[in-house]
């Protein structure tokens, strides 16, 4: 018996081991970031007390006060941090960032783990329960992004964690409260997820009305404590939660577009790719009609639903909750071993489960862990910064291609290079020497599908300019025309221009 309690805590050390080489390669190797928000809203936001950055550099949600200040203050603090240690370059501080982020995930995660574990009625469970919780292909590289969808769901797990700690019988509902609080204030959409939890509490333990007031107390300090935080950060007495409520209900929510209500059942399966999505949709089902009395069900069906009902939806909206997902899978697992005690049934699920897990999910971990996060735009300033950084650049770029103004409306002043110019063009059939400039480094930046144009592709190599990199390592491009992750198109290439000027 001694043995096999040893053979396990091996394979749980060996387990926590290996995610913190595979979180810390990935925080190390998913430069810049994954959506606008987790940049503009944060980064660019604490450049605004770093005195780097005035309120005419910032997003529209700054004059819209719509923010709460937070995480951008706590980026402020970390920076300021990181520079007393003589860590200046912005690549380097963002990188420190992203791998607080990695080891702030491997730690709640074993804890939520550890304090959920005794839900799983089957031992044998238990291991493929840490590997789920750590390797799913796409939380790595969610747990690494200093964005407010990871932290909000990060302190929101804590939170979790805590409540199922069944060595504490009060619950710890000061502490709790305090996490939801501060996960409130990262993200205000956590507040749905929230509410299923308070309402799981009153309708499932009327006896613990109590200890959802004491949560409540403490929840509102931490609230009040961000009225006070967003005053001093705006200038002027702000409560954000109630500016970003209220402007999402007078536009409808539909300010960046709309899609249909079925979105995110269509994502839940698409996303995480049809071998994950099926299951962990077939788990959600099977636990809406088996075990709907489930605490994490709660917390996840009204997040989905409510979110459901705004015009404005993206897969992201999901992040904070994707930590959930392995133990609805085990959940569904389970279930369907119950239901389905046929042998070769079983055997055959678990061989198809073997199979997706090792191919499919390790293939997602370690394209994951190798790429820049998003198209990669990033991946593109960081070599010009690192080869090119002391020097006098010249940046041609087509429409759409510029990495440090991708979307022609706020440039990312974080990593923009002091002696930069950069020269928009339509097309590459409009570069010619005129654009170039003496004793600069001229460089091109192009989209994919701008070398559609066979004849306009060719002025490239007419013109003396050669191929440097692109932001998407070439392996993984090609893997992507299996996986559909993002658009190939859309790949930035950086060319060099080699001739005499």
């Amino acid at each position: 018996m001694k043995l096999i309690t040893l053979s396990r805590k091996i394979k749980i050390i060996l387990i926590i081991t290996l995610a913190a080489i595979v979180y810390v390669i990935t925080a190390f190797n998913s430069h810049g970031f994954y959506h606008a928000d987790e940049h503009y809203q944060i980064i660019e936001f604490a450049g605004l007390k770093l005195g780097t950055h005035t309120p005419d550099d910032l997003a529209w949600e700054f004059k819209a006060q719509i923010r709460s200040a937070f995480q951008p203050v706590i980026c402020f603090v970390l920076i300021k941090v990181f520079e007393i240690i003589n860590i200046t370059n912005p690549y380097n501080q963002a990188k420190l960032l992203r791998l607080l982020s990695a080891i702030f995930a491997l730690v709640v995660i074993l804890l939520f783990i550890r304090n959920t574990k005794n839900l799983i009625k089957d031992e044998s469970l238990e291991i493929p329960y840490y590997l789920l919780s750590y390797f799913l292909w796409f939380i790595p590289f969610i747990s690494v992004r200093f964005s407010s969808e990871t932290w909000s769901g990060l302190f929101f797990l804590l939170g979790l964690a805590l409540f199922c700690n069944t060595t504490n019988e009060e619950k710890s509902p000061f502490k709790i409260g305090l996490l939801f609080g501060i996960s409130f204030l990262i993200r205000f959409q956590i507040s749905f997820a929230i509410l299923g939890f308070g309402l799981w509490l009153l309708f499932k333990h009327r006896s613990k009305l109590k200890l959802l007031l004491k949560m409540f107390s403490s929840f509102s300090v931490i609230v009040l404590l961000g009225l006070l935080l967003d005053s001093w950060f705006y200038g002027e007495i702000v409560f954000a939660p109630w500016n970003y409520f209220l402007s999402v209900f007078e536009s409808g929510g539909s300010g960046f577009g709309t899609s249909p209500w079925y979105f995110y059942i269509v994502k839940l399966l698409s996303y995480p790719t049809y071998f994950i999505g099926i299951p962990l949709v077939l788990s959600l089902i099977l636990m809406l009609i088996f075990k709907w009395n489930s605490l994490f069900l709660w917390c996840f069906i009204p997040f989905v639903i409510i979110h459901s009902f705004f015009p404005h939806k993206e897969e992201r909206f999901l992040f904070p909750l994707v930590y959930l997902f392995p133990l609805i899978l085990i959940d569904g697992y389970s279930i369907f071993c119950h239901l389905f005690k046929n042998r070769f049934l079983v055997k055959f699920a678990n061989y198809l489960i073997i199979i997706v897990f090792v191919i499919i999910n390790s293939i997602g971990i370690i394209a994951m862990g190798q790429k820049s996060a998003g198209i990669g735009r990033m991946e593109i300033s960081k070599h010009i910064h690192d080869k090119y950084g002391s020097l006098k650049i010249n940046l041609i770029y087509c429409s759409w291609a510029n990495p440090y103004n991708p979307w022609s409306s706020l440039p990312v002043k974080f990593y923009l290079e002091d002696s930069l110019t950069d020269h928009r063009i339509n097309n590459l059939c409009e570069l010619n020497d005129s654009l170039y400039i003496d004793n600069a480094i001229n460089l091109v930046v192009i989209l994919k599908n701008d070398k559609d144009n066979i004849e306009c592709s060719q002025v490239l190599s007419t013109n003396s300019f050669v191929f440097e990199t692109q932001s998407i390592p070439k392996w993984i491009e090609k893997l992507n025309k299996r996986y559909e992750g993002f658009e190939n198109h859309d790949i930035l290439e950086l060319y060099r221009f080699e001739g005499a000027k």
